[in-house]
C-alpha cells in the first residue's frame, strides 16, 4: 500500500469521479476473459497514419515488392509478427501550391483529404 501525506481535495477527487464516469466504456476497460469478450462479434477496424511535416527518409517506410508477400523495410521490421494484419500504403501524395507562404501548415491541412485549404475558409473537403 502506498500511503503519502499529500492531501486531495475533495473537489478534486469529486471533479476526477465526474470525468471517469462521463468517458465511454473503452476496450481495455473489459476485462479479457469477461463474457463480452467472448462473443463471436465481429473484430473492430482500425486505421491509423503516420505523418512527417517535415519530411522523412522514405525508403526506410517504403516495403520492397507488392501484394501480400512485400517485404517489411527497416522501419516497419518490427511490425513483422502483425504483418498480415496490417495494409502499407505507399506512394501517396499530396503537394500544395508551392508558390504560396506556409508550404508545412498547408500540406498538414490536406494531408487527410487531398483538398488545399483556401485563404480564411476552414471547409477542406471530405475524409
Amino acid at each position: 500500500m502506498f500511503i503519502t501525506k499529500k492531501h486531495l481535495p475533495r473537489r478534486t477527487f469529486l471533479r476526477g469521479a465526474g470525468t471517469a464516469l462521463a468517458l465511454p466504456l473503452l476496450d481495455a476497460m473489459v476485462p479479457a476473459m469477461r463474457a463480452e469478450r467472448l462473443t463471436a462479434a465481429a473484430p473492430v477496424r482500425r486505421l491509423g497514419f503516420v505523418y512527417y511535416p517535415l519530411g522523412v527518409d522514405r525508403e526506410r517506410w517504403t516495403p520492397t515488392g507488392e501484394g501480400a508477400q512485400y517485404e517489411l523495410s527497416e522501419a516497419l521490421a518490427p511490425l513483422a509478427p502483425h504483418k498480415q494484419k496490417f495494409v502499407v500504403l505507399s506512394g501517396l501524395s499530396s503537394d500544395p501550391d508551392r508558390s504560396k507562404a506556409g508550404f508545412h501548415d498547408r500540406a498538414m491541412a490536406s494531408f487527410m483529404t487531398g483538398c488545399e485549404p483556401t485563404e480564411g475558409k476552414v471547409h477542406v473537403g471530405i475524409s
